[in-house]
């Protein structure tokens, strides 16, 4: 239900807002209400609202033009230089955000960047569903789509987008193109400058912006909204950021309400007797469910010496894994329970090198000032991990349709089976949250295409059997009960 469709619209305005704030892009354009857009000045701390001090875009900066700026754009493969054309014609700030993701990411990227007045150039593997391909190109973005492989292979999406970042942001190649062809010429004798060419590679992945804005929105919203009753909470992961940020509110608080007793004063149910359960749903071909269940990041499916079309030999995009990255990485490190409330938040801020005055983030939460109770253990905010197969997430696509009408996703999909799969284990009136990420629009080409499921996939279309589904029990199929 975000504006841009996905669950990464949060991940990807914190990254955005970041970006700005730290130079990397130029300030958003905002609107004094005459139809004219001018860039604030404030350095990207602006709330949407206008009220910033603005100048006109082409007195925005006094930066000088690049001394030697290299023109050398010959060796760049034609489609990633066609892609960055698109880019450089379709920035109104002179900032361009570049990131390599399997889709769902470049779409928030896209549509929130649309209305700050930024371009986008997004990276992708040829693997993903049509459909995220032309959303991405009526946004326009400038989109190269590369052959799926490892990340160790220099043309991994990751990787190629990198080296776009450097040829525009770090060679300067194509700062004479842009000149000459994007902006309008200045008159010699008026002394102005052009401004130059600002590209922030994103780097979703790596990049903390991502799992803090889980930590300080996500997490302090579900815990409200429970009244502070959240036993467990599960999700899949990509970069890992919404289950990780999440995952630490929600243990955090759950030590400053064992000393405070807030839950008891809130509801009359009594407070969790045990920490949070923060549980991995994760896609076959993955090496996260190892990482967590077994310590090392490895699947079987890896050692194949052909790989399926999916790098992750599953149907589910966006989420699954070969590596560990920052991201995901802070779930699987040992906290200590007798940290400050703040202890998680403190460390993505000393990591980001920020503080809470510098960027607006609420790095302090409410229960962050008081003392916790000492404890002798040592807890990772990830506990377990649940393996679910394309199979499974079919029928739970396809039940979610017929009996509650929502056309979901397969991650989505996958998210609820974990959900189930924890439930079945809870005991009785506890809370079990997932998140309903993705919608089914944009994958009717491969996960709600009947011949590419049966045909090219090998499995079973549910339904088939003869009853049309209706009468099925799910948490049968499911292999829960």
């Amino acid at each position: 239900m975000n504006p841009g469709g996905t669950g990464k619209d949060r991940a990807a305005r914190s990254m955005i807002l970041d970006a700005e704030r730290r130079g990397e892009l130029p300030p958003p354009l905002v609107n004094d209400g005459s139809n004219k857009e001018t860039i604030s000045e404030n350095n990207g701390r602006d709330t949407g609202c206008g009220n910033g001090t603005t100048t006109t875009r082409q007195n925005a900066t006094n930066n000088p033009i690049p001394s030697s700026p290299s023109n050398n754009t010959d060796s760049i493969p034609s489609n990633i230089h066609t892609a960055i054309l698109t880019a450089l014609a379709n920035t109104r700030t002179h900032g361009i955000l570049i990131e390599g993701t399997s889709g769902s990411t470049g779409i928030s990227l896209a549509t929130l960047s649309a209305s700050r007045g930024h371009s986008v150039i997004v990276v992708m593997p040829d693997d993903q569903s049509y459909q995220k391909m032309e959303l991405l190109r009526k946004l326009g973005v400038g989109v190269v789509i590369v052959k799926n492989c490892s990340i160790s292979n220099p043309g991994h999406y990751v990787n190629v987008a990198k080296r776009i970042w450097e040829w525009i942001e770090v060679e300067r190649r194509y700062d004479g193109y842009y000149y000459e062809h994007c902006l309008e010429p200045i008159d010699p004798s008026s002394h102005e400058r052009h401004p130059p060419i600002r590209a922030a590679f994103m780097n979703q992945f790596e990049n903390l912006a991502n799992v803090n804005s889980h930590y300080t929105t996500t997490g302090p919203e579900l815990y409200s909204q429970l009244n502070g009753k959240v036993d467990a909470f599960v999700m899949s992961a990509g970069t890992g950021g919404t289950l990780v940020g999440v995952g630490a509110y929600l243990k955090e608080r759950w030590w400053q309400d064992q000393t405070e007793g807030t839950i008891q004063q809130q509801q009359e149910q009594p407070c969790n007797q045990q920490p949070p359960r923060i549980v991995l749903v994760d896609p076959p071909g993955s090496s996260l469910y190892n990482k967590i269940k077994h310590g090392v990041a490895y699947a079987s499916q890896q050692s194949e010496q052909k790989l399926r079309r999916h790098r992750y030999d599953t149907l589910a995009e966006g989420i699954g894994l070969d590596r560990i990255t920052a991201n995901f990485g802070l779930g699987c490190d040992n906290t200590t329970a007798n940290d400050d409330g703040s202890s998680f938040g403190k460390r993505i801020g000393m990591l980001m090198k920020d503080d809470a005055q510098d960027t607006g983030k609420p790095t302090n939460h409410p229960h962050s000032q008081k003392k916790q109770q000492p404890a002798h253990t040592n807890n990772k905010i990830i506990n377990d991990a649940y393996s679910i197969t394309d199979q499974q997430a079919l029928h739970m696509a396809h039940y979610l349709l017929r009996h509650e009408g929502l056309f979901v996703g397969s991650s989505t999909a996958m998210n609820i089976v974990g959900a189930l799969m924890v439930s079945a284990t809870m005991p009785r009136g506890s809370n079990v949250v997932t998140v309903v990420c993705d919608g089914g629009q944009r994958h009717t080409s491969r996960f709600w295409n009947r011949e590419f499921i049966v045909g090219e996939r090998g499995l079973v279309w549910p339904g088939d059997d003869g009853d049309g589904g209706k009468d099925v029990n799910i948490l049968e199929v499911l292999g829960i009960v």
